[in-house]
């Protein structure tokens, strides 16, 4: 290509759409941690707290809509490369018209997860000979939704031993 149009090798990616790569996957993680102001938060080992039961018939005080809607959209981007907060921030998202304390609570502990987990991520080296079987897993909550009844649904296939796509769909 070279030969025919002019242009620059700029060598290996590096980052591309908000995403390090190769070098580190946290770029990201570490970037929304910093607008949140939560860069150094106490982390967790859960993204959402066990049994949790949001509603939106909250009675606490609303929070800045226009805030938790960003961190939202930010940990829903994030999700692409971490498959691990999919079901959370889901559950967050259902929340963005009428933001509450409790809200903004998921959102902050699911961030203080995201803290002591920033280097987590997705890894595809290339390797011949692998095991290329394709394997899914499911789960369903069944009704687990306090305001409608409604399931939650969650997948993740398997390529050999990486995961090639995962799903939280109410």
């Amino acid at each position: 290509m070279q030969r025919l149009f002019r242009m620059s090798d700029l060598g290996l990616l590096s980052y591309y759409l908000g995403i390090e790569v190769r070098q580190s996957k946290a770029a990201y993680a570490r970037k929304l941690l910093q607008r949140a102001n939560m860069a150094g938060c106490n982390p967790c080992h859960a993204p959402m707290e066990a049994r949790l039961k949001l509603s939106k018939d909250e009675t606490t005080a609303k929070v800045d809509a226009t805030e938790y809607r960003s961190l939202v959209g930010s940990l829903r981007y994030l999700v692409h490369n971490r498959p691990d907060i999919s079901f959370a921030v889901g559950m967050v998202s259902r929340f963005m018209e009428k933001p509450r304390q409790e809200h903004m609570a998921a959102v902050k502990h699911l961030l203080r997860y995201i803290a002591g987990t920033v280097e987590f991520g997705l890894v595809y080296p290339k390797l011949s000979g692998v095991d290329n079987s394709l394997t899914g897993y499911s789960d369903s909550d069944l009704g687990g939704d306090s305001d409608d009844r409604k399931s939650t649904t969650g997948i993740i296939f398997f390529l050999g031993t990486k995961a090639v796509a995962w799903q939280s769909q109410k």
